[in-house]
Order: C-alpha cells, then sequence, then structure tokens
C-alpha cells in the first residue's frame, strides 16, 4: 500500500486491526472509523453511499485508482505511442497526397497564367489595331464632306447639266473628209441634193420623193435605183 493511501478521518495507514476501505463518493475510511458512523452513510460527506475494502480481491477500477503512477503512465504512453505512430503514419499519406494535387495544381496555375498573358498580350494588339483603324475611319469621315452635302450637290450638277442636243443639219460637212470627185465615179447618174428642212420634211414614208439613181457597168445595162429620204 502507497504511504499517500490513509483515512480520511483518523488520518492512521492500515495496520493488522485497521483495514482501509473506499467509499462509491471517493472517500478512503477505515474499518475502525467507519464503525463510529451511521451505516450506509459515509463519515466524511454523510452521503448514502457503499464501501469496498482494499485488498487483492478489489475490483480491476479500484485497483487502477490505487495502482503505481509509473506503471500507470509506462503502460498508458506505449499504447499512446502505438495510437500516435498509427494516427501520424496516416496523416503523412495524406499529407503527401495533398503535396502531389498542390504541385499539379501549382503547374495548371502556372500554365493558365502563361495563357492569360498571352491572351493579354493578344488583346493589347487587337485594342491597337481598333484605335488605329477608329482613327482612320475618322480622318476620313473628316476629309469627306456629308452624304446630305454631296447628294444636294450631284442633284443640283444633275439639274444644271443640260441635256445634250444634236442639232440637225445637212450631211454637207460629213463630205468634207471624201473629195467631191469620187462621188461620180461611184454614181455617176445619181443627183445630189441637199435634204429638205424640217419645217418641209414629209409628214410619212409614203409622201417621201424617191429618187432614181442609174447606175451602169460594162457588164450590165443601166438600171434605176430607188433611194428614199431617212426617217
Amino acid at each position: 500500500m502507497s504511504f499517500w493511501v490513509y483515512c480520511n478521518s483518523c488520518f492512521l495507514s492500515a495496520a493488522a486491526d485497521r483495514q482501509l476501505a473506499v467509499t462509491t463518493c471517493g472517500h478512503v475510511i477505515c474499518s475502525v472509523c467507519y464503525q463510529k458512523g451511521k451505516q450506509k452513510n459515509c463519515l466524511i460527506c454523510s452521503s448514502q453511499c457503499q464501501i469496498s475494502p482494499l485488498s487483492d480481491k478489489s475490483s480491476s477500477e479500484v485497483k487502477t485508482l490505487f495502482s503505481d503512477i509509473n506503471v500507470v503512465t509506462t503502460k498508458h504512453l506505449t499504447e499512446i505511442s502505438k495510437v500516435i505512430s498509427f494516427q501520424s503514419r496516416h496523416q503523412r499519406k495524406l499529407l503527401t497526397h495533398y503535396k502531389k494535387r498542390n504541385e499539379k495544381l501549382e503547374e495548371t496555375f502556372v500554365k493558365m497564367k502563361q495563357e492569360m498573358q498571352k491572351m493579354a498580350k493578344k488583346l493589347n494588339e487587337q485594342s491597337v489595331y481598333i484605335a488605329k483603324m477608329e482613327k482612320s475611319l475618322q480622318h476620313q469621315s473628316a476629309m469627306a464632306p456629308p452624304v446630305s452635302q454631296m447628294s444636294r450637290a450631284s442633284y443640283s450638277a444633275h439639274v444644271q447639266k443640260p441635256a445634250l442636243q444634236i442639232p440637225y443639219n445637212s450631211p454637207a460637212p460629213l463630205l468634207r473628209h471624201f473629195p467631191a470627185t469620187n462621188i461620180p465615179t461611184l454614181f455617176p447618174d445619181c443627183q445630189l441634193t441637199s435634204p429638205p428642212r424640217m419645217d418641209e420634211w414629209a409628214p410619212s414614208p409614203a409622201d417621201r420623193p424617191a429618187k432614181t439613181c442609174r447606175a451602169s457597168t460594162a457588164a450590165n445595162p443601166p438600171q434605176s435605183v430607188a433611194f428614199r429620204e431617212p426617217l
């Protein structure tokens, strides 16, 4: 029995005539003091309780309370070390898994960062190109006149431009390009007359006078060819 085990009433250790017991309320009392109090009542706290004598036949729970602390510590430390070893092994496996996963995520992050940089560069290039095109369009818009002015100018030009008039003149000027001596050789019997004026023009083809022209050759006799005035 350890030195610290004594009766909580008389503070005496166990002896041949004095046996110690433990109550359910957690007090230690000897057999002599127990008889001084009431039955089934604790002499220390006066609560109802039961007693269990301290001996080799005591329960394991009672023996554990009075066992050597070094033995209990060694036993429990061994169990604790087993538990710690088991848990730490599984924690290391889980940590290794998360490390590998983190490395893969870091690689993916680096790739995505590079892709983002490329996309940002392309976006900047497109922005510069769009700004240049907008500037060019603004310059062209500033150089070109408004549509309303263009339409008004084209309309005024169309209205003010006179229509092309071809005056009717005699075909005499056209004959300037041809010598007069060649005409009789082609049609020796034809007589050229100037066309009538517009106010003397016949109203219908039936009223137009026909002109005859005789063409003679060495092989054929002279024939009369009728010509009508052009419409």
